[in-house]
């Protein structure tokens, strides 16, 4: 997996901290022990606390593309942090063709891509429509806001379409806010459940009669 979480959970903590209510997000059902139909669809303790970036195949190009904006180690301009995201994520979003009109999220291209990637697993196409639908409404409130930010200006300054950067951000965390089912399950090495997790995923699959 490409290594962006240190750069990611800077450009949160610094760009969206003050964006948020706390209080905000639907609390998530959680659960441990047997796995069922039930258990598969809700978050699994030790399983959903990490950031979602995508997968591999799609990050891996736009990666190398852009890795000549990434910071240097040590290097603590956030703006240089946000250039180099939003520059990254418009990529991801311009090979899979889901940028529309007035740089909004094209959910034609959103439901053709899912119907294509999840074909035979339909709970993860209609999570993968709904996500997108709830984080391009949800990213115009955010962005709006930043572009109200005399101090977000500075940082937007050069940025790739920013408001796509929203959108992504909104999806990292989205599986936090809302249900975490089987298929977002992702444990960590650092926290000793990676493997756990990934059995679990593997078993909740074959629950759902799927075969990957």
């Amino acid at each position: 997996m490409v290594k962006l979480s240190c750069y990611w959970l800077t450009l949160v903590l610094v760009v969206i901290s003050g964006a948020e209510d706390p209080e905000e997000g639907t609390a998530v059902a959680s659960s441990s022990g047997e796995l069922n139909e039930e258990t598969c669809g809700k978050n699994r303790d030790g399983c959903c606390s990490e950031l979602y970036i995508g997968q591999e195949e799609d990050l891996t190009k736009c990666f190398v593309i852009h890795s000549p904006k990434l910071p240097m180690a040590g290097d603590t301009d956030v703006s240089k942090t946000l250039r180099f995201l939003s520059c990254f994520v418009e990529c991801l979003y311009k090979q899979k063709k889901y940028i529309g009109k007035s740089d909004t999220i094209n959910m034609k291209m959103v439901k053709l891509d899912a119907e294509n990637m999840y074909e035979n697993r339909p709970k993860e196409k209609d999570y993968h429509i709904a996500m997108y639908d709830f984080c391009r409404k949800d990213a115009v409130g955010v962005y709006n806001l930043l572009k109200a930010s005399p101090g977000a200006k500075v940082l937007l300054k050069g940025a790739c379409r920013p408001y796509l950067l929203m959108v992504f951000m909104c999806m990292s965390d989205y599986h936090q806010k809302h249900e975490c089912p089987y298929f977002k399950w992702e444990g960590s090495s650092k926290a000793g459940t990676k493997d756990q997790c990934e059995q679990a995923k593997a078993k909740c699959y074959v629950i759902d009669g799927i075969t990957l």
